[in-house]
């Protein structure tokens, strides 16, 4: 009897392969959605620092007019830069979460056809072990049958 094949291999096998890329992708996406909100805090410990310096010199009362309208001006950029940094760990995060599902469905596929392998396999098995059940039967039979055949003509000759 033939080796066991699965007609679906090749399909098993291109779905291996969309699984891999969907892993590197989502790799991919969650490495620029880690780096986009490690600058986010960045942005927001040099916002913090400000803030402290503002604070500081207010108590201190050391706080030039120029200063701090500089100090403003700064932090109000910081601040636009933070709301951008924030839309853009948004998009990130959302493009993550695509990859993740795009991924979550190939796993199922995957899964799918892995089971469906493995019921064709025992199937197989099953039909093989039937198979040389039969032959042994046959052979069975057959000895049983040529031995009382010799049995028998060894009684007529005597």
């Amino acid at each position: 009897m033939k080796q066991f094949q699965f007609r679906l291999q090749k399909v098993m096998e291109t779905t291996q392969i969309k699984e891999e890329i969907k892993k590197r992708e989502l790799a991919k996406a969650m490495q620029k959605l880690r780096d986009n909100e490690a600058q986010l805090e960045t942005l927001l410990g040099s916002l913090k620092e400000h803030i402290s310096h503002i604070e500081s010199c207010h108590k201190r009362s050391t706080l030039k007019v120029s200063e701090l309208s500089h100090l403003s001006g700064y932090m109000e950029k910081l601040g636009q830069e933070i709301m951008a940094q924030t839309k853009k760990i948004a998009r990130f995060a959302e493009e993550a979460r695509v990859y993740r599902e795009k991924l979550l469905e190939i796993t199922k596929d995957k899964k799918v056809l892995e089971r469906l392998k493995d019921k064709k396999y025992e199937e197989f098995k099953k039909k093989l072990r039937s198979m040389e059940q039969k032959f042994m039967d046959e052979v069975s039979t057959r000895s049983y049958v040529n031995g009382n055949n010799k049995a028998k003509g060894n009684g007529i000759m005597q």
